[in-house]
């Protein structure tokens, strides 16, 4: 497996990820997060058409209270997974709506430490 990961400022993801996406070259998978404690790690997963497992992944860090920025702009289909990055993290991601995977009354951002 070929994993090219390049660490980036929160504030840059999205013109790395515009600079770097084509579609006809590369497939979005998802963006996770994980909380470190006191802050998250963001990871955007991108597949190579054609080629097994070539990846290249897009990692910035953010804190509890940043602004995420949305790549729909470049991706359309990425909101799905925003919005769970809202959900389960509780983060502030530009342009999503929390609700969507938890409901009203269930523990809001489970996969968030404290």
């Amino acid at each position: 497996m070929k994993v090219d990961e390049v660490k980036v400022p929160l504030r840059e993801v999205r013109k790395a990820i515009k600079e770097f996406y084509n579609p006809d070259e590369w497939h979005f998978i998802t963006v996770n997060g994980t909380d470190l404690g006191g802050k998250v790690e963001l990871k955007w997963f991108f597949a190579k058409y054609g080629e097994k497992e070539v990846f290249k992944v897009f990692t910035a860090e953010a804190g509890y209270d940043d602004e995420i920025p949305t790549i729909t702009y470049i991706i359309p289909s990425a909101w799905i997974s925003e919005w769970e990055l809202a959900d389960l993290l509780g983060l502030n991601v530009e342009g999503a709506k929390k609700g969507l995977f938890l409901e009203p009354d269930s523990p809001q951002a489970p996969l968030r430490r404290g």
